[in-house]
């Protein structure tokens, strides 16, 4: 199967589980008035929601550029994951001042008993989607699949945690704590919404650098001037300047190639030769990379064009 339809498939199970998770928690919430199960259930909302405009933005990718789009539609990818994460990180800080205000005014009345089952069946279904989705995101490099394997982690690890701490909270509502057991809601969703925090935080800071054209991280800044140092060892250079972006799955590399002076360049063949040389470097390691490659010999115009 190649990678395209391996792609669609994780997409439409995302889709897919994502309603019934979210049917599940919402209907779960609502029966045993659970601010925790509710967030959980919301949080599958979001998912569903941007799984069916995950899904047109798949289709979109595979479009070739036209004149509207003259570099293809790579950048609707970290729009849609900006999306998602803003949505997240704002269901997040709406249930952590619901979930404060709550613990301010004597907490909620709770059935730990049906939290837990809900906990269970949730915890199980979306850290199975998660591994999934793991699997899919290795196999095809998407980086839809990738935040979606996230969230579903995420979704995972918040049931996994309502399942432990209202089964504590079933166990102790007979004994000397029970005064905690109306707290034990706004308590966990508090808690919950901290840790999570960061990786819906990480995803709109990471979606939003390639929305606005930044370079990609360090390491792989370093990986690409190491491929190139290969290409300097092979071919004549007095000096070289490297622009990157990354958007989506697409890697954009502009480089200026400062030639020696002594270097006689015999024929548009020969600078031809030396791009195919740097550029087969390249992809051998990052097939999606678009590298532009200005040879020059002007030292005066070089430093003009890449100031340090």
């Amino acid at each position: 199967m190649n990678s395209s339809r391996l792609e669609q498939r994780g997409i439409y199970l995302s889709v897919g589980g994502a309603l019934i998770m979210a049917i599940l928690g919402i209907s779960f919430g609502l029966a045993i008035q659970s601010a925790a199960v509710m967030l959980d259930g919301f949080f599958n909302v979001i998912s569903f929601l941007m799984g069916l405009a995950t899904l047109w933005i798949s289709r979109l990718l595979k479009r070739p550029e036209g004149k509207k789009f003259q570099f293809g539609y790579t950048g609707f990818t970290p729009l849609l994951n900006l999306c998602k994460g803003l949505l997240v990180v704002g269901l997040s800080m709406f249930a952590f001042t619901s979930a404060v205000a709550a613990l301010l005014h004597g907490g909620r009345a709770l059935n730990a008993g049906a939290a837990v089952i809900y906990a269970a069946i949730a915890a199980s279904g979306c850290l199975l989607i998660a591994i999934i989705q793991n699997i899919i995101a290795r196999k095809t490099g998407s980086p839809i699949v990738s935040v979606d394997s996230k969230n579903w982690m995420i979704n995972g690890l918040i049931s996994l945690s309502v399942g432990v701490v209202f089964s504590i909270v079933a166990l102790i509502k007979n004994t000397s704590f029970a005064w905690f057991v109306p707290y034990a809601d706004p308590t966990i969703v508090t808690i919950l919404v901290l840790l999570s925090f960061p990786i819906p935080a990480k995803i709109v800071l990471e979606s939003l650098n390639q929305l606005l054209l930044g370079a990609p991280n360090l390491e792989l800044q370093k990986r690409i001037n190491q491929l190139l140092d290969v290409a300097t060892t092979k071919l004549p250079c007095t000096k070289r300047y490297l622009r990157m972006t990354l958007v989506g799955q697409a890697m954009y590399l502009h480089l200026y190639w400062l030639l020696p002076n002594d270097h006689k360049l015999t024929s548009i063949e020969a600078v031809d030769a030396m791009r195919h040389d740097i550029t087969g470097i390249v992809k051998q390691e990052f097939p999606n990379v678009t590298l532009d490659i200005i040879f020059t010999q002007d030292e005066q115009w070089f430093a003009m064009m890449n100031p340090e």
